[in-house]
């Protein structure tokens, strides 16, 4: 008698592999379906996606490109077309390509996706990644609700951070929650905020960056932003304010109040990765630098840099949504 083969466990990565593909991107068979890494991300990490990939019935194709320089640099060219062509597209690189022309048009397009999520393996199996984004994403809705009633949000912190933002006109991205159904529907992992480009020339007070940046990592002081008609006029504090001045100098549209988000996943772990840190639900997170490329804005920029801001209180129209951390939805 045959003895029945031994059956493996799934390990967590296969688990959440499976989730993001068949659940969260709704991947269906006979899609095109688009991987794009760049060289930081582990092979074990790509391997899972494109296997739970083919397990739903689709062929997917896997771009490997290299690291790009900053935040917001454009893919290559041939990566770009795959991306537009695609049905269903996720992007996995240390420095994210989602606030691109190269996603506005895959956008255009009608591909659906997510253009940023974290590159190191141990995000994909803990924290964030592991979090119920469809619980999540309930409350992500009744804040965008709130948001959309509101102009003025006004954000403050222990740390010194007091600036208010109008948002009026701008749409808040409520499904930032890595849930993606319809053509063009654009999201983010891991997932866990609601965002929205502040009106050009409309921001004014202080934003002080805490614990980590884009492209800076962590930071061993926190970064004191003066910001006067929507532009930061002022980058101070010690070696890491001379780092960023550095990536912002000179730079069209680098000193652009960019985008204003507000973390609200409980899972989510502050620490030395931008890209989970600013999920932490409570937190918030504001961007310098591009903001247009299906955002919302109007500003283009080689780069969009995101500092957090920590146990965040949060008003739209003086009503307090958040209070020293603690979402009240």
């Amino acid at each position: 008698m045959s003895e029945t083969p031994t059956v493996s466990p799934v390990t967590p990565l296969e688990e959440v592999a499976r989730r993001v593909v068949a659940d969260y991107l709704g991947t269906k068979p006979g899609e095109r379906f688009l991987l794009v890494t760049d060289a930081t991300v582990a092979h074990e990490l790509s391997d899972a996606i494109l296997s739970a990939a083919r397990d739903v019935g689709v062929d997917p194709a896997h771009a490997r490109i290299a690291t790009r320089r900053t935040s917001g640099e454009e893919p290559p060219e041939p990566v770009v077309a795959a991306m537009v062509a695609a049905d269903v597209c996720l992007c996995i690189a240390s420095k994210s390509i989602y606030h691109t022309n190269a996603k506005g048009r895959a956008q255009a397009a009608g591909t659906r996706g997510c253009f940023n999520a974290p590159a190191g393996l141990d995000a994909w199996t803990t924290g964030a990644m592991a979090a119920d984004y469809t619980e999540i994403r309930k409350v992500a809705e009744r804040l965008a609700e709130r948001l959309r009633a509101g102009t003025w949000v006004r954000v403050t912190s222990p740390a010194g951070s007091d600036i208010t933002v109008s948002r009026e006109g701008r749409e808040p991205r409520g499904w930032y929650t890595g849930i993606v159904r319809e053509p063009g529907e654009i999201s983010a992992f891991p997932g866990g905020e609601v965002s929205f480009p502040p009106v050009e020339g409309t921001s004014n007070g202080v934003i002080v960056f805490e614990r980590v940046v884009t492209d800076l990592g962590r930071i061993s002081e926190p970064i004191r932003i003066t910001v006067k008609d929507g532009l930061a006029v002022a980058i101070e504090g010690g070696d890491d304010a001379r780092r960023l001045r550095e990536l912002v100098d000179g730079v069209p549209g680098g000193t652009n109040i960019a985008e204003l988000g507000i973390g609200l996943n409980p899972a989510a772990r502050v620490g030395d990765d931008i890209t989970e840190s600013k999920k932490k639900a409570g937190t918030a997170h504001f961007a310098l630098g591009d903001n247009a490329g299906g955002y919302g804005g109007v500003v283009e920029s080689p780069i969009h840099l995101d500092g957090m801001v920590l146990d965040a209180t949060v008003t739209i129209d003086g009503e307090v949504v958040v209070a020293d951390g603690e979402v009240l939805l």
